[in-house]
């Protein structure tokens, strides 16, 4: 390996000052046929490619890089990223837990991690990694957006609610942040007043303006047994919704408990404990988000019970 800059190195910045990007790899790796061992050459590379939006030979260059450096944490990061570039988000997700394996304080690993789980599927694991990132960088208006965003698709209003508010105390003007707070905005009263399962019956933005007395509607035998069953199928989803919770409780998180148990008494031989711990934040997680939704679904029951005849 070695010891400094080599020629090649040198003359790739001075190309790359010049902004002759493509002579700058050549020249890099012309180099790196003299010697495949210059890290240095080996990066340089690797994130020129990435700026000139080849990730393909971007990941290839990183790659060797890992095998120079296997726990160097930024090497990890960037193949994550334009693996991630490149679609390939298992590949990318292996690479950013060896990141956070090595530096459990990087956020930009947990944010790319985020987008790989994303791509994966894993939305409820990919808004966890948000959130880490957002614990170490509050101010990463990305992570921010996107986390808000993926809130968004998942009809977490009000918990979307708080992460563009939240952003926008250390980016209140941006242009972006708040387009979303906005969209977030509509987002929640729609769902108040069109998207719920039992609909809205008054307008209670309106009402509270007018201090409005609340009248029970009354209701036809008919409009009565159409809400009744409207009622009953809101039940039915609700035991739907409950009955996913049981196997997290009795089976999940037992086992996950369990598993990192385990690895902290062998001191993690197997390596379990980052994998173990990850499962378990994603099952809390799916426990949260099934309690939002539960509660919602109550809370509309009431609403709308309040609101609605009392022959119902």
């Amino acid at each position: 390996m070695s010891n400094g800059p080599s020629i090649h190195v040198g003359q790739a910045r001075h190309l790359v000052k010049s902004k002759d990007y493509e002579a700058a790899v050549t020249v890099l790796r012309e180099g790196l046929e003299d010697d495949s061992s210059d890290r240095t050459a080996q990066e340089m590379l690797g994130v020129l490619l990435f700026r000139l939006k080849r990730p393909e030979e971007a990941a290839i260059a990183f790659r060797q890089l890992t095998r120079l450096a296997p726990r160097d944490v930024g090497t990890l990061v960037n193949l994550g990223a334009v693996l991630n570039m490149t679609k390939d988000y298992k590949g990318a997700s292996d690479a950013l837990r060896k990141a956070i394996r090595q530096d459990k304080a990087c956020g930009v690993a947990y944010y790319n991690l985020a987008i790989a789980q994303k791509g994966l599927n894993q939305a409820k694991m990919a808004i966890s990694a948000y959130e880490e990132c957002l614990k170490l960088e509050p101010a990463n208006t990305g992570a921010s957006l996107n986390l808000a965003n993926l809130l968004l698709e998942e009809r977490r209003f009000s918990k979307a609610a708080k992460v563009t508010e939240a952003a926008l105390e250390h980016a209140a003007k941006s242009v972006k942040l708040l387009r979303l707070q906005a969209r977030v905005a509509t987002a929640i009263e729609e769902n108040q007043m069109v998207d719920s399962p039992l609909g809205r019956l008054v307008n209670e933005k309106e009402l509270a303006q007018s201090q409005q007395a609340l009248v029970r509607r009354r209701l036809s035998r008919v409009e009565r047994n159409r809400e009744r069953e409207l009622m009953r199928e809101m039940a039915r989803e609700l035991r739907h919704t409950v009955r996913s919770m049981i196997p997290l409780l009795d089976e999940a998180l037992p086992k996950q408990m369990h598993t990192l148990h385990m690895a902290a008494a062998r001191q993690d031989a197997r390596n379990e404990g980052f994998a173990a711990f990850e499962s378990l934040v994603a099952t809390i997680s799916e426990l949260a988000s099934v309690r939002d939704t539960v509660t919602e679904s109550v809370t509309v029951l009431k609403t709308h019970l309040n609101k609605t005849d009392p022959g119902l």
